[in-house]
């Protein structure tokens, strides 16, 4: 089952919590319906992760949608020149059996013009949950294939869970996952696999630290790669004491290295929890990745870690805004939450608890590095009325196409208790009042699964989203709009 967030939060909301924008609010953006292949039931679960650009006006999006005999399929939407087409069903691989819980897409990478690789997964007849890429080449969608999973994946039960795909140029991309395999019993670990000029090879498992628990339930959530073959992922495993880790693995030249245990704050927890959810990485083989820990008193903060010269540095904490819960149970989405427009100078976002007037909400944060520095985290500004971000809102992504324009993709709960979408950009006075999408038709509200999942900006002033919306009740539809 998917939905947007994985771990919702039950918070009590209050009826209206007064908001920190502005009353005064720019105009709404207009969202357009995206058109999904027919006949359909709508997208599965409000699901459409997946956006990717090669230029302003040239786009690829993908999700999951039901189609006219209630099976899961994939549908990949293409914008050309500035217009959406019609989104076409994606092929599966031939052992992929049409079912209710079928095919289901996880992201997208595009390594040229033309040139892009959807990620995904599927059943067979067996029951079983396989890993398929699907590539683009010269513009045109081939069928995908599916993604041989390292050789100690058990025989019947499989169950691949695709993360993370990346991709450095035309043919020449990486994807990350997990697997359950069948040596000591039954174990998850976390597998990755290389294209090398346009060939998928076999899927290899990560080497993890010595000491690692009988079932590590090791997970990579994301990867970045700065050229072919020449990659950073991030995630965590579990030890021989239950005790939880981010840990980091660097590719060179196609060649996977076993991971690395990050350095964690001097507060954290002997017992830690510790994970890193997501990562962007510079042409110069700069990374930056953030995640969360659990501190000394048991509550969980946000992290931010940065790669330069080959090495990890220790994690920092980041200072939530002053009015955080004593556990602030800070959530990063693990979509495109973060992003660098030059080395040392970044900004990401996600969702904390705040304590207001002895009582709880969901807020999302922003918070930038300059130089170096990082400031204290800013609470998401809401339009006026907002109750909160809601347990299933906050920060969803991050898009920076220079220093100092950086813009966020939010959901929130207005005062009617409806999730909405919106956008707020940076500037040099700080962070813009709110941008809300007005959406298609006479929808009121993206619903608890919808909002924006993609965002791409190519200036201060240009981006593009995608995302989806509540239609009918429980029917989501997906849309596009300029902001």
């Amino acid at each position: 089952m998917f939905t947007r967030r994985f771990l919702l939060v039950s918070l009590a909301l209050a009826l209206a919590l007064p908001s920190v924008a502005d009353a005064a609010l720019t105009p709404a953006a207009l969202a357009t319906t995206l058109t999904l292949p027919s006949p359909n039931e709508g997208l599965y679960q409000g699901f459409l992760p997946a956006l990717a650009c090669t230029s302003s006006g040239n786009c690829v999006a993908a999700g999951t949608y039901t189609d006219g005999n209630g099976n899961q399929q994939g549908a990949l939407f293409s914008e050309v020149n500035g217009t959406w087409q019609t989104a076409t069903e994606l092929v599966p691989p031939a052992n992929a059996v049409a079912t209710s819980q079928g095919v289901s897409i996880t992201n997208v990478a595009c390594g040229a013009v033309g040139s892009c690789a959807v990620l995904g997964s599927y059943l067979d007849a067996k029951g079983d949950q396989l890993t398929f890429v699907d590539s683009q080449v010269n513009g045109v969608w081939g069928p995908s294939v599916e993604l041989t999973m390292p050789a100690p994946a058990v025989a019947t039960g499989l169950e691949s869970q695709p993360k993370a795909i990346a991709c450095a140029g035309a043919g020449q991309c990486v994807v990350v996952g997990t697997y359950n395999a069948a040596t000591s019993g039954f174990q998850t670990q976390g597998y990755l696999a290389n294209e090398v000029n346009g060939l998928w090879k076999p899927a290899t498992t990560v080497v993890l630290p010595a000491g690692s628990n009988r079932n590590p339930q090791a997970s990579l959530t994301q990867v970045a790669c700065w050229s072919a073959g020449t990659c950073e992922a991030v995630g965590s495993y579990i030890d021989q004491n239950g005790v939880t880790h981010a840990i980091t693995v660097t590719a060179m030249h196609f060649g996977w290295h076993p991971a690395q245990v990050l350095a964690l704050p001097s507060s954290a927890s002997a017992y830690s929890g510790a994970t890193l959810n997501e990562l962007t990485c510079a042409s110069t083989g700069a990374c930056t990745a953030i995640g969360t820990f659990n501190n000394a008193l048991g509550a969980t903060v946000p992290m931010v870690a940065t790669y330069a010269a080959k090495v990890w540095s220790r994690a920092q904490v980041i200072t939530l805004p002053s009015n955080a819960a004593p556990n602030p149970a800070t959530f990063f989405w693990n979509y495109s939450g973060i992003a660098c427009p030059a080395v040392t100078t970044c900004t990401f976002g996600g969702d904390y608890t705040a304590l207001i007037k002895q009582k709880t909400y969901v807020e999302g944060f922003v918070v930038s590095e300059v130089k170096g520095v990082w400031s204290v985290a800013t609470q998401l500004p809401l339009p006026a009325g907002s109750i909160d971000a809601g347990a299933n809102g906050g920060v969803i992504a991050v898009s920076c196409p220079s220093v100092g324009a950086c813009a966020a993709a939010a959901v929130y709960a207005n005062g009617a208790n409806q999730y909405q979408t919106m956008v707020i950009r940076q500037s040099n006075t700080g962070w813009s009042a709110p941008v809300p999408l007005h959406l298609p038709g006479t929808a009121t509200t993206v619903g608890t699964d919808g909002g924006i999942y993609g965002l791409v900006c190519f200036s201060a002033s240009v981006c593009q989203v995608t995302g989806s919306y509540d239609w009918s009740g429980s029917t989501y539809q997906g849309f596009a709009a300029r902001v």
